[in-house]
């Protein structure tokens, strides 16, 4: 049943609340997301096996080495999606009556997306993938951007703490395991 609203919300994105969400009905959104992320993961890496294209690089590598597994974890499951969610989807309240709502939607949800470039530091490099490296960020944003309409604020929080913290985890398991990703 929440497909078929968020198929309908996104062909007409309009704030239109409903405060009392189920267990079951976030649930079903995340597994949703999660399998469309996996499926875009999937894409990606035969896309770039299949291309010149070295996407071995990313900021996570970095993370791992200036900090702990337990301060990547708190700053990707607790710290970006407070922020996150406070930048890119708190200010669509502002908009909930205006007959530009939809358009300030999508704008925020393709801005969540575009940020997230920031994770390959070797862009100028591989920048023809970018629409393709950035879709499972738009996949999320667009699943967030659902929830905190139609939920709140708080629920996209958390939302978007329980999927980083699914997709994250199991990298810093196997980081802190000792076992490569390559």
């Amino acid at each position: 049943m929440q497909i078929r609203a968020l198929l309908d919300f996104l062909k007409k994105p309009e704030y239109v609340a409903d405060p009392d969400p189920s267990v079951r009905t976030l649930g079903i959104l995340l597994m949703w997301t999660l399998v469309i992320s996996l499926f875009l993961a999937i894409l990606i890496g035969v896309i770039s096996d299949l291309g010149p294209w070295n996407l071995e690089e990313h900021a996570l590598d970095e993370l791992f080495e200036k900090y702990s597994t337990i301060t990547i974890f708190f700053l990707g499951c607790v710290l970006a999606p407070v922020i996150e969610e406070l930048i890119f989807r708190g200010p669509l309240w502002f908009f909930r009556d205006s007959r530009i709502f939809p358009w300030v939607f999508y704008g925020f949800t393709l801005a969540f997306a575009l940020v997230h470039l920031s994770n390959y530091p070797n862009l100028s490099e591989i920048w023809p993938l970018a629409p393709l490296l950035i879709s499972p960020q738009l996949n999320i944003g667009v699943f967030l951007g659902f929830v905190r309409i139609r939920f709140g604020l708080l629920w996209s929080i958390l939302f978007h703490a329980v999927y980083n913290t699914v997709v994250l985890g199991p990298i810093l398991l196997l980081h802190e395991l000792g076992i490569s990703l390559s």
